[in-house]
């Protein structure tokens, strides 16, 4: 079981990586995923590759959290949970990534596509958690 959470989350953390640098290069998202960087001043003048690195890390070790968190939801539609699950991660991560002061300006600039993206990552992690519990419970 510990492998099958490592290799999803790990297949999840690169999927999310490759589409956050899609929106980014369609400016279909209005911030930069590796702006994070500017916040950390050991990370400032650091090679692009390397901030890339620590974002996979982090959302690597995200995705492993949510994989087990995941499980908790089994006897929940994967359908209803991923969606609310998702909307709720999507509008968090927007809220603080624009740093904005009132939901109503995040609301007025969220990306939908963004939203779409966290949503389907969500619901994969969460139908990979909740098959691979189903196929070989942790009481085994």
């Amino acid at each position: 079981m510990k492998t099958l959470s490592i290799s999803t989350s790990l297949v999840a953390s690169l999927g999310t990586l490759i589409m956050l640098k899609m929106l980014s290069y369609f400016h279909f998202i209005k911030w930069n995923p590796i702006g994070f960087s500017h916040t950390f001043e050991m990370f400032s003048k650091s090679n692009v590759s390397v901030k890339w690195g620590v974002l996979f890390l982090f959302t690597w070790a995200v995705c492993i959290a949510l994989y087990y968190i995941s499980i908790l939801f089994i006897k929940v539609p994967v359908s209803i949970t991923s969606l609310v699950l998702g909307l709720l991660i999507a509008f968090a991560l927007e809220w603080i990534i624009l740093d904005a002061d009132s939901i109503e300006k995040t609301i007025k600039k969220l990306s939908v596509p963004f939203i779409c993206i966290v949503i389907i990552f969500v619901r994969f992690l969460m139908e990979s958690a909740i098959f691979h519990a189903q196929d070989t419970p942790l009481s085994k």
